[in-house]
């Protein structure tokens, strides 16, 4: 009787712990399947997304080529151009060069056609000047470097700016530079001769031109003294204007035409004439006198006689 209950509740523990069994069985199956399901949501996921990164690369590929592809053709292009371009401006270069050369054969060919030749020309007993020679265009000279205040002392318009730096320079650096004397024409040039003949019979052949033989007449040739000097030129060798005119003429284009020892005329310091920078900076570089060089070399400084 007393071992019923006992076997009774054994039954029933075990019954439960089964129940507890199948339940736990059940929810595992049922987590298992929900797992299950939503492994293959993520696998179909992944899978779509995999199909999409792949028709993704694809497309990426496939752009990034055509890309790479045009690239290459604009690369292509671009080079062609430069070289274009290359061509191009070596054909402009070569065409300014060759307009340079033509406008300085046409410079030239001005200065040649509009330059008076006759202003490099030898005078003093190797050329002539017509009586009816006369610069194209004469200017005053500024009267405070005029030795005779009032007097008109003209020279070449062309020249003026050159002896008027010239004269300005001396003035600055504080020496009494001024002109006695500048333009004389033919007539006046044969009466200043007669005189000095009348006075010195032969022996004005030694510092006076005949007529025709003149720089003076030409227009580019000036007598410079000093207020202390004035007309006793015969001291201006020993003068401060002198010295400053051998040191800086040649830089406004002055040489001189009679230094010592030439063989035409007494030695003339005072005297001196326009030749143009060039000429002039040429002769002072190498010790030379514009009446020793050939007249052809003289000749080649014509185009260059106002720069």
């Amino acid at each position: 009787m007393d071992e019923t209950p006992k076997h009774s509740l054994a039954y029933w523990l075990v019954s439960i712990l089964l129940l507890l069994l199948v339940l736990g069985l059940a929810v595992q199956a049922y987590f298992m399947y929900t797992l299950s399901q939503k492994l293959n949501i993520v696998n179909q996921n992944n899978a779509s997304t995999t199909d999409a990164l792949t028709t993704l690369s694809s497309t990426t590929i496939s752009r990034f080529e055509e890309n790479e592809k045009k690239f290459v053709q604009f690369s292509d292009m671009l080079y062609e151009e430069q070289q274009v371009t290359v061509a191009l401006t070596d054909a402009v270069d070569k065409f300014k060069r060759q307009v340079g050369k033509l406008t300085g054969t046409v410079d030239t060919l001005e200065k040649l056609t509009t330059t008076d030749p006759e202003l490099l020309q030898k005078y003093s007993r190797i050329y002539f000047l017509n009586e009816h020679y006369k610069p194209a265009d004469l200017s005053l000279i500024e009267e405070k470097f005029d030795y005779v205040n009032g007097k008109e002392v003209t020279i070449s318009s062309e020249v003026l700016p050159f002896l008027s730096d010239l004269l300005e320079e001396a003035e600055d650096d504080g020496v009494d530079l001024i002109v006695l004397s500048g333009y004389r024409s033919f007539t006046e040039q044969g009466t200043l001769k007669n005189v000095y003949t009348t006075n010195y019979g032969v022996g004005a052949n030694r510092f006076s031109a005949d007529q025709g033989y003149s720089e003076h007449q030409l227009g580019t040739a000036v007598d410079f003294t000093s207020t202390s000097i004035g007309e006793n030129l015969s001291q201006f060798e020993h003068s401060e204007a002198h010295t400053w005119l051998l040191q800086n003429a040649h830089k406004y284009g002055f040489v001189m035409s009679y230094p010592e020892n030439n063989e035409y005329y007494m030695y003339e310091p005072w005297h001196w004439r326009f030749v143009g920078t060039k000429l002039a900076r040429y002769l002072d570089r190498e010790a030379k006198n514009f009446y020793d060089i050939e007249q052809r070399e003289i000749d080649t400084y014509i185009t260059s006689l106002f720069d």
